[in-house]
């Protein structure tokens, strides 16, 4: 596929086969409005560049715009409630090289815009309420669900919804207790199928000090669980360098980090927690080993987009591309 405003990659690397695939790889995003879906996974596109990947969004197939739900009381995480045949057919028809015109939803106006024009890239990114629903699996190469708690989850969802969406704070409140049961019925159900798992809990550090917490100041973190299904895929280690000296210095950043094999819904699966905040130089070493995984010499996305994000996102998104990328590249050999 044409190079767009990309790095040169290395030859014979992952960034250059994919540039030579025929056929798209999608991968399946789902999970609640307001979990973090776009924040966890925009690493992909960070590390790999828009010249390969494309994100596409199922709000667009939603059956109804703000206001006639309204009315009729339907919620968008009802299935029967968006177009998810009309959405299949779109990403099968993407699959085979085909351009499709994607239905585009305005969360701030909550109208339905002019649909935009989607070619095929090498990843798809596919985000979405019901995005692990039967009716993809046959276009779905691998498959992430975001998984964040309700306490959380009400503060990102009010922040995004007052500022970008012109809720007032007491409509987001009802709105995520009127949908609570919804989500349990009609979208919790979706993370028995994914490949990974990313769960979001406030941070625990506070548990796991002797005494008060310190470090109060900082940046907030959250106790990520990273859930992923094992495969023997993944000959490329990658190393997390973590300074031991940090333990006998007065400002030491609060870090912690644990691996677990676990069994969830009758299948083994490997738990990553993670909580706290991650080094600067370390961030820089992990993204550094990645990008030479991929064969690139540095990240191929928007290096200010990617200065701007928080250290403990910018760590999170790396966990979450990494599992995502060694299917990318089983799925290229």
């Amino acid at each position: 596929m044409k190079k767009v405003n990309q790095p040169q990659p290395q030859p014979g690397s992952l960034a250059e086969r994919l540039y030579e695939s025929q056929s798209p790889i999608i991968i399946g995003v789902a999970g609640d409005s307001g979990s973090g879906k776009s924040t966890y996974t925009q690493g992909i596109e960070w590390l790999l560049g828009p010249g390969l990947v494309s994100q596409i969004s199922l709000d667009g197939y939603h059956a109804e715009d703000r206001a006639h739900r309204r009315v009729s009381g339907r919620s968008p995480l009802d299935p029967q409630a968006n177009h998810l045949d009309k959405a299949a057919e779109h990403l099968a028809r993407l699959r085979r090289g085909e351009q499709v015109e994607i239905p585009t939803y305005n969360h701030a106006s909550g109208c339905f815009d002019a649909p935009r024009l989607c070619s095929p890239t090498p990843v798809i990114m596919v985000e979405g309420l019901h995005t692990l629903y039967p009716v993809f699996s046959s276009v779905m190469d691998y498959s992430v669900y975001v998984d964040t708690v309700p306490a959380v989850k009400l503060v990102w969802k009010k922040a995004r919804d007052t500022r970008e969406r012109g809720y007032e704070e007491a409509e987001v409140e009802a709105e995520l207790k009127r949908r609570a049961t919804h989500y349990e019925q009609w979208i919790a159900g979706q993370q028995n199928d994914a490949n990974v798992i990313l769960r979001i809990h406030p941070s625990e550090l506070g548990r796991l000090a002797a005494g008060v917490l310190n470090h109060q100041d900082i940046e907030p973190s959250y106790h990520l669980e990273v859930i992923v299904t094992p495969i023997d895929d993944y000959d490329q280690p990658l190393f997390l360098p973590v300074d031991l000296n940090n333990m006998t210095r007065q400002q030491a950043l609060p870090f912690m980090l644990a691996t677990v094999s676990s069994e969830f819904h009758g299948r083994d699966v490997n738990v990553l927690h993670v909580d706290g905040h991650m080094a600067p130089a370390a961030l820089e070493t992990l993204e550094r080993e990645i990008c030479q995984f991929i064969g690139l010499s540095a990240p191929a996305g928007s290096p200010p987009a990617a200065e701007r994000q928080p250290a403990a996102v910018r760590f999170a998104q790396m966990l979450i591309a990494w599992p995502i990328l060694n299917r990318i590249a089983a799925l290229t050999r």
